[in-house]
């Protein structure tokens, strides 16, 4: 059998790509498919795509010369990024419109690719002070709004420290479960106040939204496998949050209830 084209293998790492890089960005299954096969045709190129959590296989044909070639890639936990997933959308429309090559998209992508979070102390304010907010909101007090506040900084720092240094995703949340948790229990011991609505205000931030909601989605879009798959990861990082929950007031007692 003859070794593929330097194209088509091109083709098959740059559509790999756009999709792997829509999957770490929180797409669902279903965007993930239509961009990516837009990008395709639009090249001239067809493509099957089979995406699970931790990999992606994709098939690609060139339409001019039939030739085939199949890519496995991995898909590594980084982050929710919605500009990154919006851009890539307006990438496939504009690689029909303006006719873009492969070449050309393969800058657009890597230029959409360098998109960046906003600023880490940006991301601590102003998730702490959602975090507070939601205390008020539970009935807390103003003592329960700024220690909610650290509490939801401090755990957020955990998180996105840990998952710089690439820990497991599930060890992550049940470490920054455990610091704001822990953060609301010692200052409840210096206080020596009922800090309950900062208790549940404060891991709130770990919930995870995002897979839960591309789990609904995908299994009323008809991809079973796949809305099952976010689902129980979903599902088990809560079982971790709730896990370093349970561990802080383990440590520091269950008087918390009382």
């Amino acid at each position: 059998m003859d070794e593929p084209s330097i194209k088509i293998k091109y083709a098959s790492e740059l559509l790999s790509d756009v999709a792997v890089t829509l999957m770490m960005s929180g797409a669902n299954t279903s965007r993930i498919k239509k961009n990516t096969q837009r990008i395709a045709d639009a090249l001239d190129f067809e493509a099957d795509l089979f995406i699970s959590l931790s990999g992606a296989v994709l098939s690609v044909r060139d339409r001019t010369t039939n030739e085939m070639h199949t890519i496995v890639r991995a898909i590594p936990h980084v982050g929710v990024n919605f500009e990154i997933v919006s851009e890539i959308s307006i990438l496939s429309w504009k690689t029909i419109q303006e006719k873009y090559d492969l070449q050309k998209v393969y800058e657009q992508l890597q230029k959409i690719k360098k998109i960046a979070h906003y600023p880490k102390p940006a991301i601590w304010f102003f998730v702490g002070l959602a975090g507070a907010s939601l205390s008020r909101i539970l009935g807390g007090s103003w003592l329960e709004f700024f220690v909610t506040f650290i509490a939801t900084v401090l755990g957020l720092i955990v998180r996105q420290f840990l998952t710089e240094k690439h820990f497991n995703i599930f060890i992550v949340f049940a470490t920054a479960s455990f610091t704001a948790v822990s953060t609301v229990n010692i200052c409840r011991i210096i206080t020596d106040s009922d800090l309950k609505s900062a208790f549940a205000a404060s891991v709130l931030f770990l919930i995870p939204g995002v897979p839960l909601i591309n789990s609904f989605i995908d299994i009323l879009e008809g991809y079973i496998s796949q809305g099952i798959s976010r689902g129980i990861q979903g599902s088990v990082l809560i079982f971790m949050i709730a896990l370093g929950l349970f561990l802080s007031l383990f440590i520091f007692g269950y008087e918390f209830f009382n």
